[in-house]
């Protein structure tokens, strides 16, 4: 295991993908062992000793986890030979996430990837409700199988509804792009399609903790804010694509060339003289005049303040051989999906061989501001 800049661990990878476990799955395991071992499996399975009934409950509680992780590499195996590349696979509290490095291209691509997730928690369902079939309610597996199928099935169900950020939303999404030959119409209908979606959850979640389920409605209005926050989320990083489509990375990346530094400068007389004499956030480090690599931020706060006077750039910067690389007149959409794929805060942008500067997240992001502020 290994953890990672987002503060996911690494479990593994699959194909190539980094397989990512969020803290906050621990908790979501532990609720789901307590409730089965507390309540669902003392009330069916009463011949369960304690141990068994609790080894029982981690047991569906892991294999719950499992489904979810199978139901997310299904998306990613479906994006892959679709040519979409997959960042990561991650499982959080309320479910999984493939992020994908960049969205289909097509209709049928946009529906694919999408209804796979459906299909292949209904596949889970006839699998766990076979072996309930063949083992009845005996031994581990009997206990729990049903339950796995029904809970995949409510997960289907549930995935199947057409609003963002769910995979019905993206079925939705892909008809409508089809029928009018437009994305950002498919993406605004899903997208509003999912609001709604989650008003509704709130308001009949809202009900239920009326009604003395206190704790049922609870969860149901955080799910229904969880999906309002993502379809949300989900129509303005289209309409930000948009606006990042067509536009050069020439156009965005600063006028004025990021400092060079040499690489044996310390990391304080850095924050002395660079960070908070002047400002500057991002840096090309050079060794005998040529540069070698790239600095920023993040880097220097991963170092002890005890070490800043032995450390130096060139101990700490990241080597422009191990990372992508974008031209001026590359498209500003790709620059950003490329440090996306590779959680990146800059960028290299290369004029031929020649460094021509960074093209960085801030500028990135003040870029989209003008637009939005100007209106263009």
């Amino acid at each position: 295991m290994m953890g990672s800049n987002n503060g996911n661990i690494t479990i593994g990878h699959v194909w190539g993908i980094p397989i990512q476990i969020n803290p906050s799955t621990f908790l979501i395991l532990a609720l789901v062992t307590w409730t089965l071992a507390g309540t669902l499996l003392p009330a069916q399975y009463p011949e369960l000793s304690d141990v068994g009934r609790w080894l029982t409950a981690l047991l569906t509680a892991l294999l719950f986890l499992a489904s979810i992780l199978f139901h997310e590499l299904a998306h990613a195996w479906v994006a892959r030979r679709n040519g979409i590349p997959v960042v990561s696979v991650t499982l959080y509290i309320f479910g999984g996430i493939a992020q994908l490095g960049g969205k289909p291209k097509t209709p049928g691509a946009e529906f694919r990837v999408a209804a796979i997730g459906p299909a292949s928690s209904l596949l889970l369902v006839a699998f766990f409700y076979g072996i309930s079939w063949v083992v009845g309610d005996r031994g581990y597996l009997g206990a729990s199988s049903e339950w796995l199928a029904n809970i995949n099935l409510a997960l289907a169900l549930f995935n199947l509804l057409p609003g963002y950020p769910l995979d019905g939303g993206r079925i939705l999404e892909s008809i409508v792009w089809g029928f009018t030959r437009k994305q950002q119409t498919g993406v605004r209908v899903a997208g509003t399609a999912g609001q709604i979606i989650a008003y509704g959850l709130i308001a009949f979640g809202g009900y239920r903790a009326f009604q003395g389920d206190v704790t049922g409605g609870v969860w149901m209005v955080i799910i229904g804010f969880i999906l309002h926050n993502a379809a949300t989320t989900e129509k303005r990083a289209f309409l930000q694509q948009e606006q990042l489509a067509g536009t050069p990375v020439s156009q965005v990346m600063g006028i004025v060339r990021e400092p060079e530094i040499p690489a044996e400068l310390t990391m304080q007389d850095l924050v002395e003289r660079h960070i908070l004499g002047q400002g500057q956030a991002s840096f090309i480090v050079t060794a005998a005049g040529n540069p070698v690599g790239v600095l920023n931020l993040r880097d220097v706060s991963q170092v002890p303040r005890t070490d800043w006077g032995q450390t130096t750039t060139g101990d700490v910067m990241t080597p422009l051989t191990e990372l992508p690389r974008v031209g001026p007149d590359d498209e500003l959409l790709t620059a950003v999906q490329l440090m996306d794929a590779n959680q990146l805060l800059q960028v290299p942008v290369f004029d031929g061989t020649r460094l021509a500067g960074l093209l960085t997240r801030d500028e990135v992001i003040r870029h989209l501001r003008l637009r939005s502020e100007t209106g263009l």
